[in-house]
């Protein structure tokens, strides 16, 4: 079987892009032949790392709209896989006007809560441009489309409820994250990370691990912190990810609380999953997501959790029962969250258990692997 991925970019990547690097082998082992298709050029990271793999990865030679579509249509034209996968939104849209008159099926990836009505408060995001974006996308989707993959049950609603998709054609596959490879001695290896972090051993270390994005919420996290020093003066939060448009907010909000020295800002780790391994409490209080990668990744390595009431996140949480649940944008919720989980050894152990159990049974990358090859084998059916 042939399998034409496309997607925006690769370069640095977030959980879409390090999803598709890491299924991708296991694909081949499974007897599947990939290749990938970008937009954008990206030098080094996982472009280069698929690369050395031995995988084909070709980027459109144009920015243009209407020459992305011509490009993307002569790579399937070309390669003739047996179905297209695309991921990720800009991808989608070239990928479906490229398979007009095609005879190659099309699977897109629902990956985001993209029309969430919280993306209109505070996040520079025009209505009527979103309305825009949501006639276009809902008109292409469900003419030019063979079947849908949505990350979570949230995902699937907005598919079915905003896009107007019938359900039938939508199958929901989570992520996937290898089992981690931790060092023989984990607590030796906690120690050099907070070392280099410049936390002490015994500090209670909150770790948040995003691109700085509004959608990340960032800045609320921050203020929420300050209330945590208060009552913990020793304390220290780690906001580990590359720089983004949220960035002015996040120093503006670190100077307003008075609480920089208490924060660490060591930019783009990859050191995952050592860096988790190092934090008593990962915290992500995102606005919306459409799955939140790093969730199971904190829950791979037994970190425990407390994410926001977004839909997608509370789902992958369990709604409370694989970690604590806040209501987005609960400042003091968010801090008292943080203190009461801090202060609870018991608590935080029974959600490391619960969390790597969870990662074991529904977010191994073998199990998801085999779910996507179905997957992808039954849209060729179908076709």
């Amino acid at each position: 079987m042939k399998v034409l991925h496309a997607i925006d970019a690769l370069g640095v990547g977030g959980g879409a892009e390090h999803s598709l690097a890491a299924m991708l082998p296991r694909l081949r082992d499974l007897g599947v032949e990939s290749s990938v298709v970008t937009l954008i050029p990206r030098e080094g990271g996982l472009q280069e790392r698929l690369r050395d793999e031995g995988f084909r990865v070709d980027v459109l030679p144009t920015s243009s709209w209407p020459g992305r579509v011509q490009a993307m249509r002569a790579a399937i034209k070309e390669q003739q896989p047996d179905v297209v996968h695309a991921t990720l939104l800009n991808s989608c849209l070239v990928a479906r006007a490229a398979s007009i008159r095609s005879t190659v099926p099309l699977l897109n990836s629902l990956v985001n809560t993209t029309y969430d009505p919280v993306r209109l408060q505070g996040l520079d995001v025009s209505p009527r441009k979103l309305d825009v974006l949501r006639r276009i996308d809902g008109f292409t989707a469900r003419h030019f489309v063979d079947h849908f993959h949505a990350l979570t049950e949230a995902v699937r609603t907005e598919g079915t409820d905003v896009l107007g998709i019938d359900g039938d054609r939508i199958t929901v596959v989570p992520r996937g994250r290898p089992m981690p490879s931790l060092p023989a001695d984990p607590a030796a290896a906690r120690l050099v990370i907070r070392e280099e972090l410049e936390v002490d051993a015994d500090a209670p270390m909150l770790l948040n691990l995003a691109r700085q994005d509004h959608q990340k919420a960032q800045p609320e996290l921050i203020r929420a912190f300050a209330q945590v020093v208060e009552q913990i003066p020793d304390a220290v939060l780690v906001l580990a990810g590359r720089a983004g448009d949220a960035t002015p907010n996040i120093e503006r909000a670190i100077d307003e609380t008075g609480v920089g020295a208490s924060i660490r800002m060591p930019g783009h780790r990859t050191d995952v999953p050592l860096i988790y391994t190092a934090a008593d409490v990962f915290v992500f209080p995102s606005h919306y997501e459409g799955f939140g990668g790093t969730l199971i990744e904190a829950m791979s390595v037994g970190t425990p959790i407390i994410g926001s009431d977004a839909p997608a996140i509370a789902e992958v949480l369990g709604h409370g029962e694989f970690g604590v649940v806040v209501p987005r944008g609960d400042i003091d919720g968010l801090g008292s969250a943080m203190v009461d989980l801090l202060g609870d050894a018991g608590r935080r152990a029974e959600f490391s258990r619960r969390g790597v159990e969870q990662f074991a049974a529904r977010y191994e990358i073998g199990e998801v692997t085999n779910a996507m090859l179905e997957l992808y084998r039954s849209v060729a059916r179908r076709s």
